[in-house]
Formats: C-alpha cells, sequence, structure tokens
C-alpha cells in the first residue's frame, strides 16, 4: 500500500513540473541578462486564462486631448471585437514609478503604451514578455525596419508598434514674413538677432519642451553642435569639450526660450519658433507645412519618437490582448489614428496613399526613415533608453537652461548621469 502511495506521489509532482516547464523556460530566457533589481518571482508570466466578462486594462500617458481622442478610438476598436477594455491615463513623470510600484505588488495593466526608447530597457527588467512569430501586425511586413529593430532585444521581439512622430524646426509665418527661416547653417549671431527681434513682441519666442530631453537634443543638433541626437548624452572627451564650448555660446540665447509643456492645437501659440513634433503641427497649420517646416533638407526630421505597446508578463490575458492590439494597430487603424492624432503611420507602404502626399512634400520619406535609424535605435546602455535617467536629464536641461545651473554644474550632473549607467 505505501508503494502504491509513493507512485501516486510521482505521478503527481511529475505531472506538476510539466505544467510549470514552459513558464519556467521563458523566464530563464528572461535572465540571461543581469536583471539586479528584479527577482525571477515577479518575472514568471501569469498563466493564460480565459476572462470574458473581465477587461483587458491598458496604460498609458498623453496629454488630456489626445486622452481623449485615444479612448474613444480604442473602444470603438474594442467594440468591433466584442470585447471590454479599460485605459488609465498617467502623467509622463509618474508613469514609471506607477507602473513598478503596481507590478512589484502583484498587480499590472495587460498592456501599456511606451516611448520605443524604453523598450529594450523594461524587456530587461522583466516588465515585458516577448512576442512570438503571429502576434500583432509583425508579418504584415511592411512596417519601417528601423521600428521593427527598436523592439528587438536578447533574440525576442518585444513590442507591437503604434506610430512615431518627428521633431522638426518650425517658423510661424504669414503674408507679411519677409525673412527666410533659420536654417541649420545659421551662425549664432543670426539665431541673437531674430530671436532678439521676436522678443519685441514676445516674451519667449522659441520653444521646446522642457518635460523631453530629445526636444533639446534635437536643437543642438538642428545648431550643429552635435552631429546626432544621441550624442548629446555621451562621454567622449574630445567631442564633449568641443560640444560644451559651443553650447556654451549660445547660452546668450537662453533668455529667449520656453519650456513649458501645453498642447498647441488647444492653446493658441504665443511663441515664434521652435523645436515642436509634426503631430502638434498637423492640427493647426497643415495646410501651410512646406512654409512652416524649415527647408534645410538636412534636417527637416531631427529625432523620430516613437511608441509601441507592450505585453506585462503578469497579463492573463495574453490572446485577447493580443488580438485587440492587432486590431488597434493595423495599417487601416493606422490611417484613422493619423487623421485623428496627427501621429504618423509605422507602415511604410501607407506614404504612397494620396492622403499623406502633403507630409511626405514637407518631409522627405529618406529624411524620415534617415531620422528613426539615428534616433530609435539606441543601446539600452543610454540615458535616452533609460525612463528613469532620461528624466533626470529632463530636469538638469530645464534648470541649466532657466539659469538655475551654470555650465559646469550642467556637465557634472550629465556626466553624473552617464558614468551611472556604466
Amino acid at each position: 500500500m505505501k508503494r502504491r502511495n509513493h507512485w501516486i506521489l510521482f505521478v503527481v509532482l511529475l505531472l506538476s513540473l510539466t505544467i510549470l516547464s514552459p513558464s519556467l523556460d521563458l523566464v530563464q530566457d528572461q535572465t540571461k541578462e543581469e536583471r539586479d533589481d528584479v527577482t525571477d518571482i515577479f518575472s514568471v508570466p501569469a498563466p493564460e486564462t480565459t476572462h470574458k466578462n473581465k477587461p483587458l486594462s491598458v496604460l498609458v500617458s498623453m496629454d488630456d486631448e489626445e486622452y481623449k481622442i485615444f479612448q474613444s478610438f480604442a473602444m470603438n476598436i474594442a467594440k468591433e471585437i466584442d470585447m471590454e477594455i479599460s485605459i488609465t491615463n498617467i502623467e509622463s513623470a509618474d508613469f514609471y514609478s506607477a507602473f513598478k510600484e503596481t507590478f512589484m505588488m502583484g498587480e499590472s495593466p495587460d498592456t501599456l503604451l511606451i516611448d520605443n526608447r524604453y523598450i529594450k530597457w523594461y524587456a530587461k527588467k522583466g516588465y515585458a514578455r516577448p512576442m512570438t512569430g503571429g502576434d500583432g501586425n509583425i508579418a504584415a511586413g511592411d512596417s519601417f525596419d528601423s521600428v521593427l529593430r527598436a523592439g528587438e532585444w536578447n533574440g525576442y521581439l518585444w513590442s507591437i508598434p503604434m506610430d512615431i512622430d518627428p521633431y522638426v524646426y518650425a517658423e510661424y509665418r504669414n503674408e507679411e514674413t519677409s525673412k527666410e527661416p533659420l536654417q541649420s547653417t545659421s551662425t549664432r549671431d543670426e539665431w541673437i538677432s531674430r530671436l532678439t527681434e521676436w522678443g519685441e513682441r514676445l516674451n519667449k519666442p522659441f520653444y521646446f519642451n522642457g518635460e523631453d530631453p530629445v526636444a533639446y537634443a534635437s536643437w543642438l543638433t538642428f545648431l550643429g553642435i552635435y552631429s546626432e541626437v544621441s550624442h548629446v548624452f555621451q562621454l567622449n572627451d574630445e567631442q564633449e569639450e568641443d560640444g560644451l564650448q559651443k553650447v556654451r555660446d549660445i547660452q546668450s540665447l537662453f533668455p529667449y526660450i520656453k519650456t513649458e509643456r501645453y498642447n498647441l492645437s488647444s492653446v493658441r501659440a504665443d511663441f515664434q519658433a521652435g523645436i515642436i513634433t509634426l503631430s502638434e503641427l498637423i492640427p493647426v497649420h497643415r495646410e501651410e507645412l512646406s512654409s512652416y517646416i524649415n527647408n534645410d533638407v538636412t534636417s527637416q526630421s531631427l529625432a523620430v519618437k516613437g511608441r509601441s505597446f507592450i505585453i506585462s508578463p503578469k497579463s492573463t490575458q495574453k490572446e485577447a490582448t493580443v488580438e485587440f492590439l492587432t486590431k488597434l494597430t493595423s495599417p487601416k487603424s493606422a490611417k484613422t489614428w493619423f487623421t485623428l492624432s496627427g501621429k504618423l503611420p509605422v507602415y511604410s507602404t501607407l506614404y504612397t496613399d494620396p492622403d499623406l502626399s502633403d507630409i511626405t512634400n514637407a518631409i522627405p520619406l529618406q529624411a524620415l526613415e534617415e531620422s528613426m535609424d539615428e534616433s530609435l535605435l539606441q543601446d539600452e546602455d543610454h540615458v535616452l533608453s533609460d525612463p528613469e535617467k532620461s528624466g533626470a536629464a529632463a530636469e538638469t536641461i530645464e534648470q541649466f537652461v532657466h539659469g538655475q545651473l551654470s555650465l559646469e554644474e550642467y556637465e557634472l550632473h550629465l556626466k553624473r548621469l552617464i558614468t551611472d549607467l556604466r
């Protein structure tokens, strides 16, 4: 009798190990790289279950106006496939910390929309689960290559692309404007002269979003101080010294700069020029894009922001989440989303559509693709690829631009951020 009981226990244990093994294999794959601050227990994917009456939870970070548009858009998509979703919107400054807190407590949204620069970082920390070949619209095959590669890490694909949005230099112009717009080749004296002239009418005539260090880095790239956006946050003694000297030369422009973020489509612009995203320009000035966007071909698209969805390893509804995201990010939905939001589609074939001809006239497709390669394919150990370091960099930049930090203090702060990653 005892021997029979032993055999029963052995069979039960064998079955248990068989059931658990797929999850364990996935965790082992995910932990090939070091994740010092995340333990394996938090990274074990939740078992797949079917919850027809449980809404899919979606986490995003958008301004109020875009969130209203997205909420309606996403709800309509969910309705088409007979699915319920719940959407939570969190301020960008609190997004990562809020997600991490709930994740560590054992809770998590099914999916979250994040900046493409952070995909590898989230994957490395165990906050995402890898996609399979049939997930999303990966098989469509006409997504921009750099958008897909931005979501690759450790041999897996970790994201489903949503949209892209290039930074551009734009000057607001009217029939009375006689001077040519400032160019990437304009001298410091030309910049000072123009900003001083604008400053007679406006308190701070030049704008970039202080919450995003990529906006500031795009401006320095436009000025020719750095050749690429990523170089602003890299340590290279010779390049660094040269770059800092050029930054010193433009400090006289800082009093004319505003960095307080606001939505251009809902608030009348009270600045003359700036480094802004295309989606901010489109709602009000789409018919005049070619005259507002700088016509210097080499810098029409400075840096490209992009967003993708990742699926949490704690989601118990992966199949339903993939079904929803596949519909939400399809080429047809991407066209609709562009019309609603001004965010560009990730599918290269859509750019032959007559509806986007004004976009490709203002920003040639080649310029857009080159900027994507430079902007989205950052190493995971980079300030711009780490949401915590990126936030700290934005704070340092704002303090520097507004005179709260000297050039030496600014340099020291950036060096600390960069060396902390090593």
